[in-house]
Formats: C-alpha cells, sequence, structure tokens
C-alpha cells in the first residue's frame, strides 16, 4: 500500500465507526443454533459470516475430541514445543501429514505459521542445495494481510520484495526474469482461495514455476478441507506424487477443517527440522490449544471416512443455489461469494437493512478492499438451508430497492 499506515487508518476510522455503531463489526452473540445467532437486544439473524463451511465446528464428535483432551491433559502446559509437547499433537502432525502428503506442522493460527516460515524461506536456508540462497520475494497483490503483514521482516533477509497485480501471470514472468538475472530465486506468495473469493490459475502458476524455477509458497486456509478426497485442499490436488521442494502449502485446522489453528505442509523432513529449530513461533511459543488437538484428531478421521467428500459435493450445492438467486460470478467455485455495492456507505447501507430482517453479513470496504469496490462477503456453509438461501436473496433485493427509493 502506497499511503503510510497513519493516513489509512485516518481515512478508514469514520467508516469501522459507522459499520461498528449499524451492528455489522465488533459485535457478539449470545447463543447459537445452526447458523441462527441470537445477537445484543436479542435480535435474531442468519448469519453468513463463519468461514465453518462443512459446518463441522458443531459435530458431537469434535466436541467430545476436545473434551477427552481437557480431561486427560488440563487446559494448557505453559512450554515451547521445542522442550516438551503432549502426545496427541504429536499424533495430529503424523496424522496430517498423512492426510495431506508431505510434512505437516501445526500452529495456533496460519499467521503463526507464516512467522515461523517465512523469515526462514527469505533467508535461503529452506531452499534445496541446488537452488540459488539470494530471494526475490513476489507478493500477488491479494495474497492475505498475514503474509503481507511481514514485508519489513522478510526484507531484512530477502535481495527484494516486489507486488505484481492479481493473477498477473506474465507479471510474475517478468518478476521471475529479473530474478534470474539478478542470480536471485524467485519466491511468490499467493493464496489458492482467496478470502474474498476466487481461485489462483494454479495449473497456469505451476507450468510457469517449473519454467522459471519459481518457488511457491501458497496460503490454502480457505481451500482446506473444502477441495480433495481427503480435504488436503486446492493446492495440494496439483501434484499426485510427492511435492517438489520448492513447493510449501499453508492449511487452516479452522474453516472448513472445523477446529481452530493451522500449519505448514512442507516437502521433506529437513525442511520440517529446521522450521521447528529455528521458526520463530515455534521455538518461543506455545502448540495449539489441547481441546483443539482432541476435536483436530476427530476430524481427521472425518477426512478419511468419505464423510468430507460427501459434504464437499453438499457445499457445492449450497453455493448453486445461491449463485442462482444471486446472480454470483460462477467461473470459479469457491463458499465465499462477493456481492459489489461500490460505493462504502452504500455498501454499509445495505449490510444494515440486511440485518434489520434478519441476516447477518461482512461489509467489506476500504483498507480491506480498493476504494470504490465496496461488497458484501457472503460465507456459504452445509449448514445453510435452501430456505436461508432463499430468505437471503429475496431480502438483499428488498434492502436494495429501498435504498435506490431513498436515494
Amino acid at each position: 500500500m502506497a499511503r503510510n499506515t497513519p493516513f489509512v487508518i485516518g481515512e478508514a476510522e469514520a467508516g469501522i465507526a459507522e459499520a461498528t455503531e449499524l451492528g455489522l463489526m465488533h459485535t457478539s452473540f449470545s447463543a447459537r443454533d445452526g447458523r441462527v445467532v441470537t445477537l445484543p437486544g436479542g435480535h435474531q439473524a442468519v448469519e453468513f459470516i463463519n468461514c465453518s463451511y462443512l459446518g463441522l465446528d458443531t459435530w458431537p464428535q469434535l466436541i467430545a475430541g476436545a473434551k477427552r483432551a481437557l480431561d486427560d491433559f488440563g487446559v494448557h502446559f505453559c512450554c515451547a514445543r521445542s522442550r516438551l509437547t503432549i502426545e496427541p499433537n504429536v499424533r495430529l502432525e503424523a496424522e496430517l501429514s498423512e492426510l495431506f502428503r508431505g510434512h505437516a506442522i501445526t500452529f495456533p493460527t496460519v499467521t503463526a505459521a507464516h512467522m515461523s516460515v517465512l523469515p526462514t524461506l527469505a533467508s535461503g536456508r529452506l531452499l534445496p542445495g541446488s537452488v540459488r540462497s539470494k530471494t526475490r520475494f513476489i507478493f500477488d497483490k491479494h495474497a492475505h494481510a498475514s503474509m503481507q503483514f511481514l514485508r519489513p521482516i522478510i526484507a531484512a533477509e530477502a535481495s527484494a520484495v516486489t507486488t505484481i497485480a492479481h493473477n498477473d501471470l506474465q507479471a510474475l514472468e517478468d518478476e521471475a526474469k529479473a530474478a534470474d538475472r539478478a542470480g536471485e530465486t524467485p519466491v511468490y506468495l499467493a493464496d489458492g482461495v482467496y478470502s474474498m473469493g476466487g481461485l489462483c490459475p494454479l495449473p497456469e502458476l505451476v507450468e510457469l514455476s517449473e519454467k522459471w524455477g519459481i518457488v511457491l509458497y501458497l496460503d490454502d486456509a480457505h481451500g482446506t478441507s473444502i477441495f480433495g478426497r481427503h480435504g488436503e485442499g486446492s493446492v495440494r490436488g496439483a501434484w499426485d506424487g510427492d511435492l517438489p521442494e520448492t513447493v510449501i502449502v499453508n492449511f487452516s485446522l479452522a474453516k472448513g477443517f472445523g477446529c481452530n489453528g493451522g500449519g505448514v505442509l512442507l516437502p521433506s523432513k529437513w525442511q520440517a527440522d529446521r522450521v521447528r529449530r529455528f521458526g520463530m513461533t515455534y521455538g518461543f511459543s506455545a502448540p495449539l490449544d489441547f481441546s483443539i488437538v482432541g476435536a483436530a484428531l476427530e476430524s481427521t478421521k472425518l477426512h478419511r471416512d468419505g464423510t468430507v467428500e460427501r459434504l464437499q459435493r453438499e457445499l457445492r450445492a449450497r453455493v448453486a443455489r445461491f449463485d442462482e438467486r444471486v446472480g454470483s460470478d460462477t467461473r470459479n467455485f469457491s463458499p465465499i461469494r462477493r456481492v459489489v455495492i461500490g460505493d462504502e456507505a452504500e455498501c454499509r447501507a445495505v449490510g444494515a437493512r440486511l440485518l434489520e430482517r434478519g441476516y447477518l453479513v461482512s461489509t467489506a470496504f476500504f483498507p480491506v478492499v480498493a476504494r470504490g469496490k465496496a461488497q458484501l462477503r457472503v460465507c456459504l456453509g452445509v449448514d445453510h438451508t435452501d430456505a436461508q438461501i432463499d430468505g437471503f436473496a429475496e431480502a438483499l433485493d428488498a434492502s436494495r430497492a429501498a435504498l435506490a427509493r431513498t436515494a
């Protein structure tokens, strides 16, 4: 972002304050029944905010697993994992490594995973021996903020840090050529499924990476569990066999997986060992909450036994119904759908009218999206009913029509 942070905060503060006043941000719920939440004052609404796309976060098996872990190990054991950790966490990483076909390391959040992996990658210490140790980091403009936030730390290690337009493969190739001339390894950072909807062009990206030796660092938090026979995500499926040593994938244990936390999938044991030894948030902070470890172990069973594959089909049916009713862009499958409004104030007004009608949705405006591109961010899940989707579509039409009459 070209402008400095204080300027951005000053420009965005009024909009955030208005959204908060309207009950669209910084609010809470006191009860939930499926996708219906009880908001302050007792107002009930169908929420399209929760990223638990497969609805696993309320499954009895996961809740029972969480309780067993608490009974067995207590709430917490305050010690860095580089010293001592509970056996179920070791077992969980082994299960995930087998499911996702790589070397999985879990972290309390995907952001914490980035904090351990990216500085080590920028230093060249996670690159195969045949690859140049000097690195040029190339960010997709829409790469998740949890990666973008680390740019200053990456810049302290990498030879160069640049940004290209979203999914611009020609710009990526140009950067790769520049890296080649400078004797650097190009490292491309992008999402598998973007948090505001849409996918990376994976087949073309793989072809380009093989042509120019581009290291791929792909955050597939929103793709975990909703793609792949065993929920390995939108990225991992591009390789039938082992991951190349130049591909690193992030996964989430929240969202589709139904728990919390996240992790990184590394191609080789030596790379995983290096992250465990030198990753800052691995060496100096704690593991997943024990309840999450217990729940996640139960979720891995559902990823193996065909349950997740069945839920994936149900999710696609929900998204297809939404697209039919609302008229969304259907070029790529994603459970995140966007309704572009444009004007920031108008977007918040539509969100407020939807809430009055019993539907809660995220309103995304600057600086989350570009100025003049404000939009409703709609997260769909298998536990949304047809009636709820139809009701949202009708409420959206009514809200926009009412706003147009008052304009």
